[in-house]
């Protein structure tokens, strides 16, 4: 479970996260990180969450990010909020580290999923695009369920891997949660 003011760094991207507010911090209301972009980094796939806000306020640099199909520079001082159940993706097109304070509403497993992607690229258990296995990859998203999803493939798709191929990843072993080792 992330703790306050714990940082974790992705080596695949740069990216840095520090846990500003954790979802216990919060009795499960708000996730809030410092999130560090390296120039080029970031950019997961456009995805949405259904009942999570997200709202980007950039410290220093720049960040873009493509809410309903626009794209937007957010430069030093702006925020944006994504509302719920909207398509949205972000990364650094800039020259310069780009950083943020990011704030999810309701907190859920975002910081399990964050930690865990992040312990495992720290392992070299991740692809050049960041990504573990996909028995691996299953067992994290069943772990967080519903949380979110890329745009794209049929969302019964997403959700038969997350229950199905995710529950038989953690029967022979896969773990869902993964907490980041600590520094």
């Amino acid at each position: 479970m992330a703790r306050t003011n714990q940082f974790i760094k992705n080596n695949t991207f740069g990216d840095e996260v520090k846990f500003l507010v954790t979802s216990e911090d919060s009795q499960g209301k708000l996730l809030k990180a410092e999130l560090l972009v390296k120039p080029g980094g970031g950019e997961p796939p456009s995805h949405y969450h259904p009942i999570q806000s997200e709202t980007f306020t950039i410290t220093s640099g720049e960040m873009n990010l493509i809410h309903n199909g626009k794209e937007i520079i957010l430069k030093a001082g702006q925020s944006y909020t994504v509302p719920p159940n909207t398509p949205h993706k972000f990364w650094n097109g800039s020259k310069a580290d780009a950083v943020a304070i990011v704030e999810l509403k309701p907190a859920l497993k975002t910081e399990f999923f964050l930690e865990t992607l992040y312990a495992l690229d720290k392992q070299g258990k991740t692809n050049k695009e960041g990504l573990p296995n996909l028995l691996q990859f299953s067992a994290i998203l069943n772990e967080t369920y519903g949380e979110f999803f890329v745009v794209g493939p049929p969302i019964f798709a997403q959700k038969f891997i997350a229950k199905v191929v995710g529950w038989f990843a953690k029967t022979i072993g896969y773990k869902g949660y993964i907490p980041f080792p600590k520094n």
